[in-house]
């Protein structure tokens, strides 16, 4: 290809314009949707690139077997930490405890994730000083350490080293500033202290009562994890908890399991952690195939778009017909009409990438809140220049049919005007790449509308109590069974509009505590139940009777732990304690001295993916407090902020609505309806596009025939009919060939709940009407020309 080639290619486009805005426009669409998601992808495959030795460097994860639902946790005792370094294997360990405690500067509290790092913390995350010294800043007691955003959450843009800042009572001094981790890290963070800070009020304690925190782990090299996961293993069994734990009865439920399982994970797959992905911290991992999925969408978006270029292309240069004979009388050799095609292709590929560049990062920002990450470094010369590059083997692939079409065109031939056919093996080939469009078109769209549909469904049933009017206030864990909470709650009460406060361990909705009691069964036995904490007038105030049985006393006091006024059970709950009806439950005292009082209807903590879990309720404290009122959030948050400040001066306040936690438990579900939602979209313009160039070449390709029918007495309908055969079979084909494959996709997706929205078969049939109809409106204009062809017209040509 040379600079004269596209030269022309250029005054061709200009020439052109609605020919060129067309085709631009549509592979400009296919690149932005292409660039996004490889960039998504990239993100995934290089989680933890940065941290060196990333296959070298282990996560400890934990999953406590004692759980009515155990999961895996990136946790682990601070004692493992020096077992690993005594190993042999290990060649540095650094163990990360979460300090919960917002920071003040001024009056200002601010919420930054604070952790408290061992010092071999910085080697093995390989963590750069920006200014300032970061050993200092990790060794020394008042010693605090803040990455770029923190700093300027704190200070703004004023500068951070050597200014104070204060936690409770401490006073702590920026040492050192660093660089923001990369948002595709495990380990993100704000703000640093050393493990001997005094801003960690458990420094001197946390390894007598093997406090948890997050342990990572070096190996040396040539050494495997297997080694150090038994020793690990070993230890943890022989904590003093843990043995508690197993010669209990509730240890004797194991059946010879371990209380706790150890397991390690490389930072390197941590991503792509299966055992991660499952848990309650799911959201932060990613599904391997899910991702490359997304990567398939992509180039299949992108393939789409370079069909309707080869399609509109071929019609083009079946018009060009007399053109390129002309231009073979002249002298132009096959070389040189090759290469012009490919240089016209090629530009105008580069042309729409540089467009999809552009339009992609306009859409970033609605592109990673859809995918809920972080992908503001996408953009960088390197990947840009990676796009452009590619949009040249793009425009390579997709001019090579219409070159190989100019190629083979006879002089005499196109010259006469008989050189306007396609070889019936060309014809048939642009035939199924609209099947595939279409058939990716109906598949996406069905599947859409399934996760709509459930996720619709499943948003809006019934947590079984009444959610309206509620507001969930998160109350400090360090306030729990304090005067100044009590005196708090009392306070709430007492707000113009409050209609009821009651509190509980956890909102329903979330699931980010577990509270296990040990309960006795009536045969003797001993059972681990999930405890749910509550005030005595929670039922009430979630509007809930009980099903059997009567209510806990509104007068109880929540801090009597002698559970003197009784305990509740859901049904769940009797029938794991040995009763055949919940009835029974009602009045019987367990051999623990529990006095079951009534039974309370099963509320959805896990919404629908999970059937209802054997419960047990009882009169304590709760750090949630749950308030009805008739004043908005925003009203309400006016009216309590001045309590909050006043009780709590070393805490912010986090208040939402109970709906609002309700459906947080579907957000994942509403980012992939809105990615299916987009993507089917898009792939419903670009079939659409690709059926109109598709029945512009028919109508133009059947002209002849079309007249003789004419001639011979067919009539509009007549050749409207005919017309439409040809597409409806084409339609008909990519449903047969999508909507099974939306079908599978859609029936192991209902297979994560329990409760399924009524979806049948309306999902495809609704997929194949919408394809229908896409079909008719873009084949109208070309349908309509043919049946007000004139038959005179036409044999004159």
């Amino acid at each position: 290809m040379m600079l004269r080639d596209f030269r022309i290619g250029w005054r061709l486009l200009l020439q052109q314009p609605a020919y060129s805005l067309v085709v631009t426009g549509g592979l400009a669409l296919g690149f932005a949707a292409c660039f996004l998601l490889f960039g998504y992808v990239a993100f995934c495959l290089n989680y933890n690139s940065s941290i060196p030795d990333n296959d070298r460097v282990l996560v400890v994860k934990q999953r406590i077997n004692v759980f009515a639902r155990p999961d895996w946790q990136l946790r682990a005792s601070l004692p493992l930490r020096d077992i690993a370094l005594n190993s042999g294997m290990v060649s540095d360990a650094a163990f990360i405890k979460n300090i919960d405690t917002p920071l003040r500067t001024g009056t200002e509290l601010h919420a930054l994730p604070l952790f408290a790092v061992d010092p071999a913390f910085r080697d093995i995350f390989g963590i750069q000083t920006l200014v300032g010294d970061v050993a200092a800043a990790l060794a020394q007691p008042d010693g605090l350490a803040l990455t770029q955003s923190g700093a300027a959450k704190l200070f703004g843009a004023e500068a951070a080293l050597g200014r104070s800042v204060h936690i409770k009572d401490t006073t702590l001094q920026v040492r050192a500033v660093l660089p923001d981790p990369p948002a595709n890290s495990t380990q993100q963070y704000e703000a640093l202290v050393g493990t001997r800070s005094s801003a960690w009020e458990e420094r001197d304690t946390a390894a007598g009562k093997w406090l948890t925190g997050i342990l990572y782990l070096k190996l040396k090299p040539g050494a495997t994890s297997d080694g150090v996961t038994a020793q690990l293993q070993a230890a943890m069994e022989g904590s003093p908890l843990n043995q508690r734990v197993k010669n209990s009865a509730m240890g004797k439920g194991l059946n010879g399991r371990h209380v706790s399982d150890i397991r390690m994970q490389s930072l390197r797959a941590a991503y792509f952690d299966e055992d991660m992905a499952a848990s309650r911290a799911g959201d932060s991992y990613g599904n391997r195939n899910g991702v490359f999925g997304l990567a398939a969408g992509g180039v299949l978006i992108l393939l789409l778009a370079a069909i309707n270029y080869v399609n509109l292309a071929t019609v083009r240069t079946l018009r060009r017909q007399r053109e390129i004979g002309l231009r073979k009388l002249l002298g132009a050799t096959t070389g040189q009409l090759v290469r012009q095609f490919l240089s016209e292709a090629v530009l105008t590929a580069m042309l729409a990438a540089v467009v999809g560049l552009m339009l992609a990062w306009l859409l970033l920002p609605v592109f990673s809140d859809l995918v809920n990450r972080r992908l503001d470094g996408m953009f960088t010369p390197l990947s840009c220049l990676i796009a452009l590059a590619f949009s040249i083997v793009i425009g390579m692939a997709a001019g090579a049919y219409p070159a190989w079409l100019a190629q083979h065109a006879r002089p005499a031939s196109a010259l006469a005007g008989r050189g306007s056919g396609e070889a019936v093996a060309g014809l048939w080939l642009r035939r199924v790449l609209t099947v595939l469009q279409f058939g990716s078109a109906m598949a996406l769209s069905a599947g859409t509308l399934a996760v709509g549909w459930q996720t619709w469904y499943a948003s809006h049933a019934s947590p079984g109590f009444d959610p309206a009017n509620l507001l969930v206030l998160d109350l400090p864990e360090d306030s729990l069974g304090k005067p100044a909470m009590d005196a708090m709650l009392e306070q709430l009460r007492r707000l113009p509009g409050v209609q009821g406060v009651a509190t509980i361990s956890e909102a329903v909705g979330r699931d980010g505590l577990k509270l296990m009691n040990l309960v006795a069964t009536r045969d003797g036995g001993e059972i681990p139940l999930e405890a749910k904490f509550v005030s005595p007038g929670w039922l009430e105030l979630s509007r809930l009777t009980p099903v059997f049985g009567q209510g806990f006393n509104p007068q109880l006091d929540p801090h009597d732990d002698k559970d003197s006024g009784g305990v509740m059970v859901n049904a769940a709950g009797a029938a794991a304690l040995g009763f055949a009806t919940p009835q029974e439950a009602v009045g019987a005292i367990l051999p623990q001295g529990f006095r079951i009082i009534g039974i309370v209807p099963d509320v959805r903590f896990q919404g629908l993916r999970a059937p209802a879990k054997a419960l047990i309720y009882r009169v304590r404290p709760g750090s949630v407090a749950m308030i009805r009122t008739s004043a908005s959030l925003e009203q309400a948050y006016a009216m309590i902020d001045p309590l909050w400040r006043r009780n709590f001066p070393n805490a912010i306040m986090q208040m939402t609505t109970q709906e609002a936690v309700l459906a947080e438990r579907y957000a994942d579900d509403a980012r992939l309806m809105r990615i299916l939602g987009i993507t089917s979209a898009t792939a419903i313009a670009l079939a659409a596009f690709g059926i109109y160039v598709l029945s512009a070449y028919s109508v133009q390709r059947s002209r002849r025939e079309i007249v003789l029918r004419k001639l011979h007495g067919a009539g509009r309908k007549d050749i409207a009919l005919m017309l439409a055969r040809e597409f409806s079979v084409l339609i008909g084909v990519g449903a047969v060939i999508g909507l099974p494959l939306a079908a599978v996709a859609t029936q192991r997706y209902l297979a994560r709940y329990t409760e399924h929205a009524p979806v049948a078969c309306w999902t495809l049939l609704a997929a194949l009407l919408l394809a229908a109809l896409v079909a008719l409106l873009a084949t109208t204009r070309h349908t309509l020309t043919a049946m007000r062809m004139s038959p005179v017209l036409a044999l004159k040509e």
